[in-house]
């Protein structure tokens, strides 16, 4: 508001944020029927009588007005209604209306969720929109937030029509999206559905996790040990007990060393720090923190200068890496060297980054110069960004500067923010770097099987998402090419076609995998289901051992039932839905049992896809496939988010684990892969969850800088706390000291429980 009035528009009034906040819930305008207001608050809004809404109503399309009324009823309904009058959620200051977009009705009236899975907007949702463009007079629309619900209405996915509610509702306003850059799958969704100009956001600031209570006592401990075995005091054993017992409340490991590597992860974990405020660049502390974690990776031609330095010692990067308890020649552990080093990089940084190429870094090697020359490119793009600068071009009809979306530890290139987000090009997928990570990852998953159960698995489960895919160039695909034992070449610059590979080379059986694709991945990357299904057909018809050959084996198994369907592998939301059902049901508790959550689950996901058909339902084929599934698997794709960050890994990780589980009789192996670290790890999903509890959700640091951003940020921990009971119902691990932990840490907190309190 302030930059709009800088910049001449007319603003009455420019309030901060916490009193924009203030004047929201002083005045009861926000997004809950249950909200119980005065009758003079009420008087106050802006209302719409059901007569103007009608004439609104009256001017949709045969086709969307019909099932508006079939599904709301006759205006104005019963949702934020006062009187004959609809109520519009927003204040006027001059000629801006800052609003808040209705909610889609499913907590209003739970019913919905189960009703029908292609909602039309209800009566006050379309008022809303209708009366920024008719009423208000709009000029163009600024959206705030990753993401709303204008794009995700029910419509064609492309190419809309007059009869899609995106198209009638945004109508011809221009519509300019402020997005968060990591994000760029959504995006796509954004632009192609609502006509969204997005202008992108950057991520918040970014620390290391560091230990905190028990888990900083242990530390303490371990060193202690270390020391009285190194010295040979007799005290070590019992320290060790010690350090055991207190270590198996939290399922950290067996052995002193395996609970000093666990920890040692968790403190060296990069995690958010707070929210980011628009507009607002990184501070130089906050920068240098970031460039010393970027330098932490290989990046092609640019080595890691954490590597070049601990290489320089005559040690090997990735086991100092894997393994932080053992120690070098000096007696220094690996954690020890790690933490050093770290600071060694961030003092270069420093230096560099205030005082340029100094005569001391002169005397420096040529690949830590490198690094350096990289370093200044990527820290003079995170001073030019310019979030607010782009929202007033866009304002202007300006051209607003294209550029790339993702992760932005591993993709600096997404500096500088304020840019017109662009995702990557989907006929190149999966990229070579892709493929080489994804068939370690694939490798990794077999091990992991094979370890615990001598044998591989018959078929695997995977979630790919374009969330993922968008950002790691395709890694998930990658892997899944390697357990079917093909891979992808070029026979021309667009055209890709399936090598198989021999069994000779693959020296394993080809393994079945049953892929759960969300409902972006569909509309964006259609090209690569059509890949994926030409490799499961090509491998069934395959003249091969069916001991040998899985996906042959169980499609021979199951083609007297479902015939040619038998070869169907992907599996998503029906055409125009992009999720499932099991997020509403958490969010609004209506639920009472594991089996509805499984239900919801599979009748969101029974809709096959491939080559030569599209949306075929196929919920007898699902059931059949999942129940022969011995291991689930995903990928971790962004520091932004552990699992237990986002709603998204319950419903789909999770939904699938339980679905499983209900329908073969037993628990799945479930793996995650994160591909956010130095060195890829596939670990079990329960020890992900235990990672994103331990550094973020009950971590005092994460905490007190989300509490740091007033209302915001609580509203986030609480979002957290929701998730974590998503994540018990569907993938389970959430255990008793873990919502102990967060109670201590939160509400029986005495000094942080006031401040959120005041807030």
């Amino acid at each position: 508001l302030k930059a709009l009035k800088d910049n001449g528009y007319a603003v009455t009034n420019t309030p901060s944020g916490r009193e924009l906040r203030d004047l929201f819930i002083s005045k009861g305008i926000v997004n809950s029927g249950e909200w119980i207001q005065t009758r003079s608050k009420l008087e106050d809004m802006i209302k719409v009588s059901v007569e103007r809404y009608a004439e609104w109503l009256g001017k949709l399309p045969e086709k969307p007005l019909r099932r508006t009324l079939e599904e709301w009823g006759h205006p104005p309904g019963k949702i934020n209604v006062y009187g004959d009058s609809i109520l519009i959620p927003g204040l006027i200051f001059g000629n801006v209306f800052v609003g808040l977009q209705p909610p889609r009705g499913i907590h209003e009236d739970p019913s919905k969720i189960y009703h029908d899975k292609d909602l039309p907007p209800h009566h006050q949702y379309i008022a809303f929109y209708k009366w920024i463009a008719e009423e208000f007079g709009a000029d163009a629309i600024i959206q705030l937030g990753t993401h709303g619900t204008l794009e995700f209405l029910p419509g064609k996915e492309a190419g809309l029509s007059s009869e899609c509610f995106p198209d009638i509702l945004i109508a011809d306003v221009p519509n300019i999206y402020v997005y968060h850059a990591v994000n760029s799958s959504e995006a796509s969704i954004a632009k192609r559905r609502s006509y969204a100009v997005i202008v992108n956001h950057a991520s918040p600031p970014v620390m290391t996790s560091d230990l905190h209570g028990d888990f900083q006592e242990i530390e303490r401990l371990i060193n202690e040990y270390f020391d009285a075995r190194q010295y040979g005091r007799e005290e070590a054993d019992k320290i060790a007990e010690k350090i055991l017992n207190k270590a198996g409340k939290y399922g950290l490991g067996s052995s002193v060393e395996e609970v000093y590597d666990r920890i040692q992860e968790y403190k060296r974990s990069i995690i958010p720090k707070g929210l980011h405020v628009l507009g607002d660049k990184l501070s130089l502390e906050d920068s240098i923190q970031y460039l010393t974690f970027l330098t932490r990776y290989d990046r092609g031609g640019v080595p890691s200068l954490h590597r070049l330095i601990i290489e320089s010692e005559g040690l090997n990067y990735n086991e100092v890496l894997e393994k932080p308890h053992l120690r070098d020649s000096s007696g220094r552990t690996y954690a020890e060297i790690l933490s050093k080093t770290e600071e060694t990089v961030k003092e270069i940084i420093r230096e560099y980054i205030v005082k340029g190429l100094t005569p001391k870094l002169k005397t420096l090697e040529n690949d830590i110069l490198k690094s350096l020359t990289f370093i200044k490119n990527v820290y003079e793009n995170i001073v030019m960004s310019d979030e607010i600068g782009a929202i007033l071009k866009a304002l202007d009809g300006k051209f607003i500067e294209p550029g790339p979306g993702g992760d932005f530890v591993r993709t600096p290139e997404v500096y500088p923010t304020g840019r017109n987000m662009y995702q990557l090009d989907p006929t190149n997928l999966p990229t070579e770097t892709a493929m080489e990570r994804g068939r370690r990852i694939a490798d990794e998953y077999l091990a992991s099987f094979y370890k615990k159960y001598g044998r591989y698995p018959k078929t695997v489960s995977v979630v790919l998402w374009a969330f993922e895919t968008m950002k790691t160039g395709g890694e998930t695909l990658a892997a899944i090419f390697h357990l079917l034992g093909v891979k992808p070449v070029w026979k021309s610059m667009y055209i890709r076609e399936l090598e198989v590979i021999p069994l000779s080379e693959l020296k394993r059986p080809r393994i079945d995998v049953v892929v759960t694709i969300c409902g972006i991945f569909r509309d964006t990357f259609y090209n690569i289901v059509e890949l994926l299904d030409k490799a499961f057909k090509t491998v069934a018809e395959l003249e091969e051992p069916e001991d040998m050959n899985f996906v042959k084996a169980n499609v021979k198994k199951m083609s007297t039932y479902y015939g040619e369907n038998a070869k169907f592998r992907i599996f998503g939301p029906p055409e125009g839905q992009y999720a499932t059902s099991l997020t509403a049901l958490i969010e609004s508790s209506q639920w009472r049992s594991e089996a509805e959550l499984v239900n919801a689950y599979l009748e969101s996901m029974k809709f096959a896809y491939g080559e030569k058909a599209r949306c075929v339902e196929s919920k007898e084929l699902m059931n059949s496939l999942i129940s022969n599934v011995e291991l689930v698997t995903q990928i971790r794709d962004t520091v932004d988010y552990e699992i237990t960050d986002l709603d998204h890994y319950y419903e789909f990780l999770g939904g699938l684990t339980k679905a499983v589980e209900s329908r073969s009789g037993r628990r799945p192996m479930v793996l995650v892969a994160d591909t956010t670290k130095e060195v890829v790890k596939v670990e079990d999903a329960r020890e992900a969850l235990k990672r994103g509890v331990v550094t973020r959700t009950v971590n005092p640091k994460w905490l007190d800088s989300m509490i740091g951003h007033g209302y915001n940020g609580v509203a986030k921990i609480a979002v957290r706390v929701e998730y974590m009971i998503g994540l018990s119902a569907t993938l389970g691990g959430v255990e008793d000291w873990m919502w102990r932990s967060v109670a201590e840490n939160t509400v029986f907190n005495v000094e942080r429980a006031e401040k959120m309190k005041n807030i």
